[in-house]
């Protein structure tokens, strides 16, 4: 997807979302802070918005930020598929950093009760 497809995709999504809430623009401008102006050249695809102006836009839709930049189905649901594999992901995650550090634990208690043996002689090395 190239920039000019993915700005189409942010501003369906921001107009869409609006639409279902039921604001108009004005109202949906008031309620994330913003210019009504600004929020129609959101809309229109004439303007990206900033971080912080993704920010207010989600708050303001009740949505999760990266879900305006999200296209199809996966828009569609609220990002429910999505949030689950990224659980999936960070459950995964924790499990490989768990067992790493297990490992890495145990590898470190077993080098150094090697050394503890071979040293024991008097402080040979």
């Amino acid at each position: 997807m190239d920039s000019k497809e993915l700005q189409a995709v942010f501003s369906r999504n921001i107009k869409d979302a609006r639409a279902r809430l039921g604001l108009s623009q004005l109202k949906f401008a008031e309620k994330a802070d913003l210019s009504v102006g600004y929020v129609c050249d959101l809309e229109s695809g004439r303007r990206w918005g900033t971080p912080e102006t993704f920010a207010k836009l989600a708050a303001a839709l009740g949505v999760e930020p990266f879900l305006l930049l999200m296209d199809g189905s996966a828009a569609e649901d609220g990002g429910s598929a999505l949030r689950r594999k990224i659980a999936a992901s960070a459950e995964l995650d924790g499990i490989l950093r768990r067992n790493l550090s297990e490992a890495a634990d145990a590898a470190v208690a077993k080098s150094l009760s090697e050394f503890s043996r071979r040293n024991e002689g008097g402080g040979e090395t």
